[in-house]
């Protein structure tokens, strides 16, 4: 018989509230008793996931926020056992790209044993840190440096469990104030290396980071490109223009213009979107690095590469792709 591992974060869920969904849904498909693996501080998920492949499980279902889905996928990195989603955590962001339910618990683990596999993205950042030392991980949704990341390393964790995604804000609010830029070099596939000041570049394998904010209006989970953008807002109206093109313009107005408009509007000194396989970033002093949320320290260089549907995620039953 089948087996499934459930890889859950013990702070996002109590283990006999899902144990209780898993179990009778095993039970109506047939399948084995579950592997059962917690995450812990030191191990967001991705070892639980390896262990899991070890043990020949078919199916894995991720429990928990951005983070754990994040590090059980780069756990499955290489393997074919697919990756069910069980949304507990803020942002929920892959979920919400794939159009996924985020708040029932029996449709999420139903998926996992009587779901379709479709295959998406995955993301590969490979970096050095700035005592020389080199670090690859991999991420599903996006990747961010410069004020990105300095909100995620700086957002209170216990105001985020109180008010949300509003907990952003906050911390938004705080790294404005600095209004620093990065000066860096980057490379674009094969182009030649340019040099730019910079508040935040963005590397994303998915638009939408929710309430219906396109970030990315052109990133698809499997188009085998990862979509990048580069913030630096100039003059005193610089933040509400880029306030306007992501919040109304990407949201309302995109979807009626033209190639030729979109392009336009993609590429200003403000705001400039690209889509690339793969693009190499030098800093010139060490920046912070978020992947899907988590605070990954500072780096002084960064190549992400995405690997074409390089991860399988279960739909829920009956799903078909869209043409």
């Amino acid at each position: 018989m089948p087996r499934a591992a459930v890889i859950f974060n013990p702070t996002k869920i109590d283990r006999a509230d899902l144990a209780a969904v898993v179990d009778k849904a095993q039970q109506n498909a047939g399948w084995e008793e579950s592997l059962w693996l917690e995450t812990e501080a030191d191990d967001p998920g991705t070892g639980m996931a390896r262990r899991a492949v070890e043990e020949g499980v078919d199916v894995v279902l991720g429990v928990g926020g951005d983070g754990t889905i994040r590090a059980v996928s780069e756990g499955l990195r290489g393997a074919s056992v697919p990756l069910a989603l069980c949304p507990q955590g803020t942002g929920n962001l892959l979920a919400r790209n794939l159009k996924l339910t985020l708040d029932n618990l029996e449709e999420s683990v139903d998926a996992a044993f009587n779901g379709v596999s479709r295959p998406v993205d995955l993301a590969v950042a490979d970096f050095t840190r700035p005592d020389g030392s080199s670090e690859e991980r991999t991420f599903v949704v996006m990747a961010g440096v410069g004020l990105d990341a300095q909100i995620m390393s700086t957002t209170d964790e216990k105001l985020k469990k109180k008010v949300g995604m509003l907990a952003y804000v906050k911390a938004g609010i705080e790294a404005l104030r600095e209004n620093r830029r990065m000066r860096i070099q980057f490379k674009l596939d094969d182009d030649q290396p340019q040099r730019a000041r910079i508040h935040t570049v963005l590397i994303g394998n998915c638009g939408s980071i929710g309430a219906n904010v396109m970030l990315l209006p052109d990133a698809a989970v499997d188009d085998g490109l990862l979509d990048v953008v580069a913030v630096r807002p100039q003059g005193v109206w610089g933040w509400p223009k880029l306030a306007w093109k992501v919040l109304v313009d990407n949201a309302l107005f995109r979807r009626f213009k033209s190639d030729a408009d979109r392009r336009k509007s993609d590429d200003t000194r403000d705001l400039n979107y690209q889509q690339v396989r793969q693009i190499e970033i030098r800093f010139a002093s060490p920046e912070e690095i978020e992947l899907d949320g988590d605070h990954m320290g500072e780096i002084s260089r960064v190549r992400v590469s995405v690997e074409h549907g390089g991860l399988n995620v279960m739909m829920p039953e009956g799903w078909e792709p869209s043409d």
